[in-house]
C-alpha cells in the first residue's frame, strides 16, 4: 500500500480529486442529521467546479490531497490569513479544513495528511479549524496538539462543532 500526500493545483484534475473526497465525506458527516434532499440541494448549490478552481488559485490557499495507491482518500485545505474572532489580529492565522474518507480512517493516512499540512502551515502563528463534534478527526487533531477554544454550531446545517487551535508561536 502506497500512501502519498502532495500539493495539488486548482486544475480540473485537482478539483476532481478534491470532490472525490469532499462529496462522500460531506455526505457521511451529515447523513444521520440531515435529509438526503437537503444535502443534495446544498451540494448542487455549493460544490461548483469553477468556484473551487478560483478558490484554489488564490495564492493564500493550498490544497493537499492524500492518495492511497493513486486513489484520492483525504485532503487538507489551508487558507492563509483566514481570520477568526478568537484570535488576535496581530497573529498570522491559517484555517485548515481536513477530511478523510470514512473507509480510509487509518493512522498512516491521517499522519501522512497531517505531516504535509503541518509542513505547509508551520510558518504561521496559529492553525485553526472547526470540526463537527461527531467527526472522527476531532480526536486525531487533539492528539496532534490542537486545543478546544470554542463550542459552536457550524454551517451549513448548524450542527454542534468545536473550534480547535494549534498555536505554533505564542
Amino acid at each position: 500500500m502506497e500512501i502519498v500526500s502532495k500539493f495539488v493545483v486548482g486544475s480540473d484534475e485537482g478539483v476532481a480529486d478534491f470532490f472525490a473526497v469532499e462529496k462522500p465525506s460531506f455526505l457521511n458527516l451529515y447523513k444521520e442529521f440531515v435529509s438526503e434532499k437537503d444535502m443534495q440541494c446544498y451540494i448542487d448549490e455549493h460544490f461548483d467546479v469553477r468556484e473551487k478552481i478560483n478558490e484554489l488559485n488564490n495564492l493564500s490557499n493550498q490544497l493537499i490531497i492524500t492518495y492511497q495507491d493513486n486513489t484520492p482518500v483525504g485532503y487538507g485545505l489551508l487558507k492563509g490569513g483566514s481570520r477568526h474572532p478568537k484570535f488576535s489580529e496581530e497573529k498570522r492565522t491559517t484555517e485548515m479544513v481536513f477530511a478523510i474518507l470514512p473507509q480510509y480512517h487509518f493512522p498512516e493516512i491521517q499522519q501522512s495528511l497531517w505531516n504535509k499540512c503541518f509542513s505547509a502551515a508551520k510558518l504561521t502563528d496559529v492553525i485553526w479549524t472547526n470540526v463537527l463534534k461527531h467527526d472522527p478527526l476531532l480526536h486525531f487533531l487533539k492528539k496532534m496538539g490542537f486545543n478546544d477554544v470554542e463550542d459552536s454550531h457550524t454551517n451549513p446545517f448548524s450542527l454542534p462543532s468545536s473550534t480547535l487551535v494549534l498555536e505554533l508561536k505564542k
